[in-house]
């Protein structure tokens, strides 16, 4: 195939597998952040590890190797989180490997978690390259395509099952790619036993970058309330002197919500505010956010303060149109 039709092809790869991983997302994941109805806990750290090295790549799933402790399926090595894989040991076959990986790690969930049923624990992987499958204490909560975006799931129920035991979180990931992934590639079979041992095969590439693997963002435990902020959604314009911040809020959990809206500028003074869950909020004389060095007073942030019921959620640094041309 000529250059520029790989090139071509290439492109129209990425847009297709951008559409999807973007379809894939039905729900909002604003990042955790703690408030005074919300807890995060980070897993980040060094975490059990052992490659599939089985001539499919496949034997973890025949043995569930999810459903006992990692250690007890064959030798384990400690693997930080996040990180690639490929660069963390001097074991040339593990830098190159292509296949499934296992990560495991046992975490202690606070009490308050277990037994307030008012409460949702998730489980966020920030993403792990390239397609992922998650488990709890042997049951599977979820699995992911895409080694760019984060994925999560709700896990209450899964550890609520007998709270005596700590939490085992295993994640299969595999690095393997194929033409819809993203980057792309494919696998060549090497059928020649004389040359090549059984079941031997090669990634091909198509890009001239090295295909880091493995969990390359922190892994979080978080709570929100059973009612809870799923996803805020802002778009700033301005006319004139006039700053509009056009918004929507998503509420999971319940029915109809009860909503205070604020805008609040770089002084903590409110400068809009509204109880609906979409519309636009106003400000006179906006500030807007200019470079620096073109203005006397640049880089200018408000703050949008989203307060369903008794709980916050805060979005920081949310501005207004950057420059004064439309």
């Amino acid at each position: 195939m000529p250059l520029c039709e790989r090139a071509g092809l290439f492109r129209v790869l990425c847009l297709f597998t951008v559409f999807e991983a973007g379809c894939l997302l039905d729900t909002g994941m604003l990042f955790p952040r703690e408030s005074s109805s919300r807890e995060v806990k980070e897993l980040n750290g060094l975490w059990d590890f052992r490659a599939d090295r089985s001539p499919d790549r496949n034997l973890g799933f025949e043995k569930a190797w999810y459903k006992s402790r990692l250690s007890e399926t064959g030798p384990v090595i400690e693997m930080p989180v996040p990180a690639s894989y490929n660069d963390i040991t001097q074991d040339a076959s593990l830098r190159d490997f292509i296949g499934w990986v296992w990560y495991e790690r046992e975490v202690v969930v606070p009490t308050r978690w277990i037994t307030d049923e008012g409460t949702r624990v998730v489980i966020r992987v920030g993403s792990a390259h390239y397609n992922s499958v998650m488990w709890v204490n042997g049951v599977k909560v979820t699995e992911h395509k895409g080694g760019h975006l984060p994925f999560e799931a709700e896990i209450g129920s899964v550890i609520r099952k007998d709270p005596t035991q700590p939490c085992r979180i295993t994640i299969a990931v595999n690095n393997t790619l194929s033409l819809d992934t993203l980057p792309p590639g494919t696998i060549q079979h090497m059928g020649d036993r004389t040359k090549y041992p059984d079941g031997f095969f090669v990634q091909n590439i198509y890009f001239d970058f090295f295909n880091y693997a493995g969990i390359h963002r922190s892994v979080l435990l978080y709570t929100t309330p059973k009612a809870y902020v799923d996803d805020i959604t802002v778009v700033t314009d301005f006319l004139d002197n006039t700053g509009l911040v056009k918004y929507k809020v998503s509420v999971q959990g319940a029915a109809t919500a009860t909503l205070k809206v604020t805008l609040i500028d770089k002084d903590g003074r409110c400068v809009a505010s509204s109880s609906e869950p979409s519309g636009v909020l106003k400000v006179v004389d906006v500030k807007l956010w200019w470079p620096y060095l073109m203005h006397e007073n640049p880089g200018y942030l408000y703050s949008l303060e989203v307060r369903p019921h008794a709980y916050i959620h805060v979005i920081h640094g949310y501005y207004l149109d950057l420059s004064c041309q439309k």
